[in-house]
């Protein structure tokens, strides 16, 4: 039987929750990002899927696209005593390259392990060496010891992994060395942000999670295809390893494929900084998450870190004691390792790779003894001309295979392969894919009892058709809070309850007039004897925040061109749209509403983004949705900060495949031609 209205008001004693602010701190890349491990196994693999896919979501990788030939040419073949290095040229997709070098041993029967060697942040990326004076440096502090291997630290690791062993593919971040179609990092650029010819960074490209982290991962996917391919490698056997941004690279990698069997991000993995640059950032990545809980993905699978003096520094008791407590849940502490070094700078010095090689060693089952001496030797390094994969009859590209025209094809065509792939699956599957991603987008959980909590004020105004009162939702988890007027008419019924949810634009003030009367949308639901509820969402009337929801400050504060990324903001925190459609879902899953009335949701007067999004996500849990779309699309936003920006719902096939999602037999759609 249906429950008195009295119910719903019960609980005043949760006005005490506006002793603390109500608003979730506002999070930056800079920030602290701790990691708390759950209590049991049960609850981290309940936890496990959700994270990896909120990972594939904000890379613009889910579901992964669809596999392309690779069409791989290996040429240039040089050889030095123990092992021989080639260029490869892979297509990730139609018209874009990965380019690297490919270090194969000599000499070794059966099959080899491989190892994915991304290069991180070094000037020149593949082609780095130290100036002189920097070598100088790097020897008197002791981080390296031997020349060349000091001067040419990165073709030291894969020419020593080499001579360990294994099959190394050495290969660029986007804008290093041989990849030159895309430049690295530029942020905003105004000309590019057009609407049908757009480049990253543009609300075009956001809003369809069009990122440059997602092209570098897709790359490292595409990557580990090739190389498990090869007929020398051992498949089980296929480790990564990078520092700084290849460190994030080498731990977003492992965290969301299975064939990664060891991994060694270095000077990466910690509660503090997350990574500065735009290829490490995307929106969604690090709600309520942080790079230690993402490393933490890989486990119980052998995983080793290094930490210098940088943002790493305090690894050793933040962040690392966390991921062995996790690795416990499986009874493999040992199988995670630290390997501090904060006497030196960000790097991956000779000491930090004499750690990877061991660690390697141990969990590839190279079969080394090494004792306490050195791993790396002496060796002979390639020149640039000898790396670059542009040589003899492969070209570099030009033309229309780069610059901005390529970008904006590029995207342009990427876009339409996603279009066709979702298009093509069978609708339940379609459609699942459409609301996990959204769950994903609005950071939504079911609440548990007590999770939501109502607080009406104290005062009750007597109107003509009954009684007014103002209210604010809250939610404990998130501390975002939700005031609204709910509308008591005197005819409502005290057992079968009908109540009437309205969103809009503007919230309260678009329903009432300005004699604060409803206006006849309101009345009509009155006269039936509804109860109705008119919701102010974040920044709207009555809920506008302190910092105001609509300010320009998107890019965390920072002076530096390249860093103009929403991902900077929207990467770690809820967007505003997001943040008004928890609100509403707050209102409808609260127990008194959702489990003893009649709801419909009323999406009028720019309101129907929100509760078609809620809807979609709860289901028949709303009985009947009515909104005026008035021909909204959110492919129409022209601007980063508009305040229904939510990144990838254009991915995910616009308001229209929302509204697909919501049972046609109790949907009234308005404003459609």
């Amino acid at each position: 039987m249906k429950q008195s209205l009295l119910y719903l008001v019960l609980p005043l004693v949760v006005i005490l929750l506006f002793t603390v602010s109500v608003f979730a701190q506002h999070r930056t890349l800079n920030g602290n990002h701790p990691f708390e491990p759950p209590q049991t196994l049960e609850q981290w693999e309940q936890r496990r899927p959700e994270l990896q896919r909120q990972i594939l979501v904000s890379q613009g990788l889910y579901p992964l696209p669809e596999k392309t030939d690779l069409k791989p040419i290996v040429h240039h073949p040089i050889e030095r005593d123990e092992y021989t290095v080639h260029g490869v040229i892979l297509e990730v997709v139609p018209g874009y390259f990965l380019t690297g070098n490919l270090y194969v041993p000599k000499n070794r029967a059966g099959k080899m392990p491989g190892v994915l060697s991304p290069h991180g942040h070094w000037s020149g990326g593949r082609f780095f060496r130290h100036p002189n004076q920097e070598f100088e440096k790097e020897l008197q502090s002791g981080g390296e010891k031997y020349d060349p291997s000091g001067r040419f630290p990165l073709q030291a690791r894969c020419a020593t992994l080499a001579r360990l062993g294994c099959v190394v593919f050495h290969y660029d971040m986007i804008g290093y060395a041989d990849s030159i179609q895309i430049p690295h990092s530029t942020g905003v650029r105004e000309a590019m942000n057009t609407k049908e010819n757009w480049g990253f960074f543009s609300p075009q490209a956001e809003l369809r999670l069009q990122n440059t982290m997602g092209l570098q991962t897709l790359g490292s996917i595409r990557a580990l295809d090739w190389l498990e391919s090869l007929p020398e490698v051992d498949k089980d056997r296929i480790a990564i390893t990078g520092a700084s941004g290849g460190g994030t690279q080498s731990f977003i990698l492992s965290a969301i494929d299975d064939r990664i069997a060891v991994s060694f991000p270095a000077v990466m993995v910690s509660t503090a900084m997350q990574g500065g640059c735009t290829c490490e950032n995307a929106h969604y990545l690090r709600i309520g998450t942080g790079n230690a809980e993402i490393a933490a993905l890989f486990a119980p699978k052998p995983q080793g870190m290094t930490a210098a003096n940088d943002w790493t520094r305090e690894m050793k008791t933040k962040g690392f004691p966390q991921l062995q407590r996790l690795y416990g849940l499986y009874g493999a502490e040992k199988n995670v390792a630290l390997f501090p070094h904060v006497e030196f700078g960000h790097n991956y010095n000779f000491v930090a790779r004499n750690d990877m090689y061991r660690f390697m060693n141990e969990h590839l089952k190279l079969g080394h003894t090494f004792e306490d001496e050195p791993v790396e030797k002496p060796f002979q390094p390639l020149t640039v001309e000898e790396m670059t994969v542009w040589s003899g009859s492969h070209a570099k590209p030009s033309g229309d295979q780069v610059g901005k025209a390529f970008e904006r094809r590029l995207l342009r065509e990427m876009d339409e392969r996603s279009q066709k792939q979702l298009a093509a699956l069978p609708p339940e599957q379609r459609n699942e894919i459409v609301k996990n991603a959204l769950e994903t987008m609005i950071g939504w959980k079911s609440p548990e009892p007590g999770d939501v909590v109502f607080a009406p004020s104290d005062h009750v105004q007597e109107e003509s058709y009954g009684t007014r009162r103002t209210f604010r939702l809250i939610d404990t988890r998130t501390r975002l809070s939700t005031p609204g007027v709910l509308l008591i008419p005197q005819a409502a019924s005290r057992t079968e309850i009908e109540i009437s949810v309205f969103v809009s634009k503007n919230g309260v003030s678009d329903y009432l007039n300005e004699q604060g009367q409803p206006i006849a949308e309101v009345n009509t639901c009155l006269e039936k004897g509804h109860l109705v509820v008119i919701l102010d969402l974040y920044g709207q009337g009555g809920n506008n925040v302190a910092e105001g929801p609509l300010e320009k400050a998107m890019f965390s504060g920072s002076q530096e061109p390249w860093k103009e990324f929403l991902g900077y903001t929207y990467g770690y925190n809820l967007t505003i749209f997001s943040k008004r459609v928890q609100g509403l879902l707050g209102a409808l899953t609260l127990p008194p509403v959702s489990e003893r009335m009649n709801i419909t949701l009323h999406g009028l007067k720019g309101g129907a983004a929100y509760a078609a999004v809620a809807r979609a996500l709860l289901g028949d849990a709303v009985d009947t949705m009515i909104v005026d779309t008035e021909g909204f699309r959110f492919a129409d936003i022209e601007t980063l900060d508009d305040v229904n920006m939510l990144p990838g719902i254009v991915k995910y096939g616009d308001l229209l495949a929302i509204l697909s999602l919501c049972d046609p037999k109790t949907t009234v759609i308005r404003g459609e031609k």
